[in-house]
């Protein structure tokens, strides 16, 4: 260095090849080194005012290392103003850095971000220091790429603290203290988020300070630290769920390098939701054990004496109907009307009660073959109403096939029960058609989204009879038990078959609508999950 500052006040320039060979041998050798450096190196010549104040640097020398820190040639800066090729060396302190060591010959070091008005955007790590009474040498590296890894690593860094400190789990991290043998001896506590120091309690200082086999109980010892052996040696977590005091936690162990992370999570709440769950169930239980019961005595006991009432009604008929004259005779028919009305709503009581506490296990099956076997059953009422039931193409289903057989057959009873009349009083042949369409999530109207899935798609079945329809405001009452539009003198009925149908459609996921207008008939469709 010495001998080049004798030579040229300067470092050497960067030169052609073909030039150098014209050169001294250790002007050669010192060219080569020059450029050879990993660091970028470059030398500088004050220019000073009159009042020999120092306003900027000329550009003397550069090696070739300067392209990768600031991705201009050397021979592209030599010569140049220091303030103009590089304008950004006044905000950054730098020009003031390189000011100082020349004028009080110390040697100065730092790292310093650095931009300008070109584009160049860049942290370096530099060092300055005195050539000459008017030269400086700078050598510097472009860390721009480390200094954005630290700054990446520092922010994930504080990120994770932030997710550990606010995370609901108890989060710590334990890695293996190992024998001379390199088996697992023991477990240290690396780190630990506040609700696990929380968790811990007054123990919490001495688990963070002292391995595991120093703090743990002797149960732990047996039931714990193998578990925690077996993560680390086979990878596979481990979940257990345990008791402190009068709360209940459910602890995750995985696997963490060298170690374990272990995640408790309180699970008291949960565990009461649970048993609270697992009571209703009881409940529930005890309550549809009580409903077969009602059920078996409705069946039974209810009917029998129906059945007696009736017999002694046809009984009085039979025998005293002479005796009993007109009006005794209109009294017994009006008592044998009721008691059948009576074993009829009886029937259909018992139909509705058993649909939430009987029900066999959905399998799949075709509508069409299940229509037609209602329509057989059907015959004699098809028969005597001369109606006319036309059957589209028609979906495989999946659900209880003998509670939608009581669906679709309530459905075709009602559209042959009411049936209109025309001008002279005739009955007008009833005419039902049914039909059905695959309808995707998109298709589904919106304001079935309190009845149904919209994310899946449903097959909509709908039923559409000629007869004497309805008001449109009464569509929801009609789905109603008891909830009758008609007296019996009109129709006969229960008012519960199309209860029977609503709570079936909601047993299988599904809904059911009602169209119609009076004397324009009506359309019942009904969503069953595809």
């Amino acid at each position: 260095m010495n001998r080049l500052k004798t030579a040229d006040q300067s470092l050497p320039k960067t030169q052609p090849e073909t030039e150098r060979q014209y050169l001294p041998e250790e002007v050669q050798l010192a060219l080569s080194a020059f450029d050879a450096a990993l660091n970028s190196i470059v030398s500088m010549t004050a220019i000073r005012d009159a009042n020999g104040k120092v306003v900027d640097f000329r550009l003397q020398t550069a090696n070739r290392a300067v392209e990768q820190s600031l991705f201009r040639k050397p021979e592209d800066i030599i010569g140049t103003r220091l303030l103009e090729t590089f304008p950004g060396n006044v905000e950054s302190g730098l020009f003031a850095v390189y000011v100082r060591v020349l004028e009080t010959g110390q040697s100065e070091r730092l790292i310093q971000y650095y931009s300008d008005k070109n584009g160049l955007e860049a942290w370096f790590e530099v060092s300055a220091a005195q050539l000459s009474p008017d030269g400086v040498v700078v050598t510097f590296m472009n860390i721009t790429a480390p200094r954005r890894a630290e700054h990446q690593l520092a922010h994930q860094a504080e990120l994770l603290h932030a997710i550990l400190d606010n995370a609901q789990a108890a989060l710590s991290l334990h890695t293996s203290i190992r024998d001379e043998h390199g088996h697992i001896c023991d477990f240290r506590t690396v780190l630990a988020n506040p609700q696990c120091i929380a968790m811990w309690g007054d123990l919490a200082e001495s688990i963070l300070a002292k391995p595991f086999s120093e703090v743990a109980t002797p149960t732990q010892k047996i039931d714990d630290f193998p578990k925690y052996v077996r993560v680390v040696e086979t990878g596979e977590p481990d979940t257990t769920e345990f008791p402190i005091d009068d709360q209940w936690w459910i602890r995750i162990t995985t696997k963490a390098g060298d170690g374990v992370v272990i995640a408790n999570l309180n699970v008291t709440e949960n565990r009461r939701y649970q048993q609270q769950l697992e009571a209703a169930n009881r409940e529930l239980k005890r309550s549809n054990e009580n409903l077969q019961s009602f059920a078996y005595i409705a069946s039974h006991d209810l009917q029998e004496p129906l059945r007696k009432i009736q017999s002694f009604g046809d009984m009085l008929n039979d025998r005293y109907s002479a005796k009993l004259g007109p009006e005794g005779g209109e009294l017994i028919s009006r008592m044998q009307a009721a008691a059948s009305r009576m074993s009829l709503l009886i029937r259909d009581l018992l139909d509705y009660s058993r649909i939430s506490s009987q029900r066999n296990a959905f399998r799949s099956f075709a509508l069409a073959k299940l229509l037609d076997d209602i329509i057989e059953d059907l015959w004699h009422p098809i028969q005597e109403s001369k109606a006319r039931i036309e059957l589209a193409e028609l979906p495989e289903l999946i659900g209880d096939r003998l509670q939608l057989r009581q669906l679709f057959q309530n459905l075709l009873s009602n559209a042959l029960k009411f049936y209109r009349t025309d001008a002279s009083g005739l009955p007008i042949p009833p005419l039902i058609r049914v039909s059905s369409r695959l309808m995707t999530p998109e298709e589904l109207p919106k304001e079935l989204a309190k009845d149904l899935r919209l994310d899946r798609a449903y097959w909509t079945i709908d039923v559409t009879d000629n007869g004497i329809g309805f008001e449109q405001h009464y569509a929801e009452q009609i789905f109603q038990v008891f909830q009758r539009l008609h007296t019996r003198q009109q129709f006969s009925g229960t008012g519960i078959g199309l209860a029977v149908v609503k709570k079936v459609v909601e047993q299988h996921d599904g809904a059911i609508r009602a169209q119609s207008r009076p004397g324009e008939g009506t359309t019942f469709t009904v969503y069953l999950p595809a």
